[in-house]
């Protein structure tokens, strides 16, 4: 511990001792600096600005990093909708007759009807669980033996629940989130009985497990797709940090769940090792190990944090860039509404040369801002331009083939829902559980995605029949 002088005793230092204290205090100064820069860091950083998620931040208002339209509010032309319209086939139709005229009265009971005006209510019957007792005959021959008629394949037990019970209860878990014990008082109160949460995990156990088919047929289209986005978060299993890997296309939707985040969970979930078409991910370093596929980086990601360094470091070079990639984002989607399906030689080299200029540009100024004493540290502006120049081809991939995508939207979204779990119904119980969870909600992606009815499909995996996956050629963004 360093000695603490007092404002007497410095008058007896030697001139020695004072610069020996002055080189003390302006490097405790210079940390103190450094220290105060990381906290205010951390402070300043939200959903807009970063990769941080909303849920950590409650600030009076978040600046959007998507460009204000001229679109009105509401519905676009052209928007389908979803308005509730009259149907030609009713359930049932109720009349009322007219028996007398409302102004003089006279009897209208003989007259034929002139027309109808209607009027539809649109509601489902209240939910009565229906017990249906199946009876197997027996019959002895007179040759003494006893034949028993044999039941329905479906019909397993003495007593179990019907694949509809089965399907809501699943729906109920897996794509709305409730807990067990949510879901027993829920269908309690709807049907009258209690299902206890052994018979839940139960049924989850068995629907996965009739899912083992369509989970490998589902990594093998991903495996063959042309451009699959990936992504990565932390999710909690009995109190303690484990990883959930999303592989997504616009068709299909895979979670792997594993204890590590890195290439040998990949690895053993076992799509990335096999892939040779293009990726779409963050920058984490574990993807870019595969080299037998083409990579490319989230520019969403890069928007937020050029967004932090001009916003609170008052970095003007990341204000550019940041227009530079969203001018050039505006260019390919102008040219693919114009039919082109690369951009023109002359526009993709002045992006480029403005890339290069910005980053270059912003890296001398960063060097020249080296201090002259000790071991310089890294700034995360240099970390990050480092970042940018490294992967450059792959930031700017979205400008040589128009099929690559211009973010990681899509497996981002896909990784959202896994999170509403988490915060509606806590942390998993068992590691085999959150795979059960993992491959349904996988399903029920895939069967969205596909516009198909996840309430039939469901019914249908139960019944040993999943849904069927679309042709690779189609899955690919």
């Amino acid at each position: 511990m360093e000695h603490k002088y007092r404002p007497s005793d410095l008058a007896n230092l030697s001139p020695q001792e004072l610069i020996i204290l002055v080189l003390r205090q302006q490097d405790l100064i210079l940390r103190l600096e450094e220290r105060i820069k990381q906290l205010e860091t951390q402070t300043h950083k939200d959903s807009h600005n970063s990769s941080l998620p909303p849920s950590q931040f409650s600030p009076p208002h978040i600046k959007n990093l998507r460009e204000k339209s001229n679109k009105p509010l509401g519905g676009q032309p052209g928007h389908p909708g979803h308005t509730l319209l009259m149907v030609s086939n009713p359930t049932r139709i109720i009349r009322y007759s007219v028996t007398r005229c409302e102004h003089c009265g006279r009897d209208l009971s003989g007259l034929a009807v002139s027309t109808y005006e209607r009027r539809q209510v649109f509601d489902i019957p209240a939910l009565i669980c229906e017990v249906t007792e199946y009876q197997a005959e027996k019959k002895r021959c007179i040759c003494g033996h006893l034949t028993k008629a044999v039941f329905p394949k479906e019909v397993l037990a003495p007593v179990q629940y019907g694949p509809n019970i089965c399907t809501l209860v699943s729906l109920l878990a897996n794509h709305g989130f409730l807990s067990c014990q949510r879901i027993s008082e829920l269908i309690q109160q709807l049907v009258g009985h209690r299902l206890n949460e052994a018979t839940l995990c139960s049924l989850q156990n068995k629907l996965s497990a009739r899912l083992a088919s369509f989970e490998n047929q589902s990594k093998l289209d991903l495996i063959q797709s042309e451009v699959i986005h990936n992504d990565e978060t932390g999710i909690p299993i009995e109190g303690k940090l484990a990883w959930l890997h999303v592989t997504s296309s616009q068709k299909l939707t895979h979670y792997g769940v594993d204890l590590q985040r890195g290439k040998a969970a990949m690895d053993r979930i076992g799509i990335l090792p096999n892939f040779q078409g293009f990726s779409m991910h963050d920058d984490l370093k574990a993807y870019f190990q595969y080299d037998q596929c083409r990579h490319g980086s989230c520019n969403v990601h890069h928007l937020r944090e050029l967004t932090f360094f001009e916003e609170e470091e008052q970095a003007k070079w990341a204000g550019y860039l940041k227009e530079l990639l969203c001018s050039a984002k505006t260019q390919v989607k102008q040219a693919r509404e114009g039919g082109q399906n690369h951009l023109d030689q002359l526009a993709l080299q002045a992006i480029e040369n403005q890339y290069d200029e910005i980053v270059g540009g912003a890296l001398l100024m960063q060097s020249s801002h080296k201090g002259k004493r000790g071991k310089w540290k890294k700034t995360e502006q240099q970390t990050f331009l480092d970042r940018l120049l490294k992967y450059k081809r792959h930031i700017l991939a979205f400008l040589y083939d128009f099929g690559i995508p211009f973010d990681n939207n899509l497996a981002e979204r896909d990784l959202r829902m896994l999170k509403v779990k988490e915060k509606v119904s806590g942390t998993f119980r068992s590691f085999k559980g959150a795979q059960s969870f993992a491959l349904i909600r996988g399903y029920l992606s895939t069967v969205r995605k596909n516009e198909g009815n996840i309430f039939v499909e469901v019914r249908n995996a139960f019944a040993g029949h999943s849904f069927h996956i679309p042709h690779p050629q189609a899955v690919s963004c």
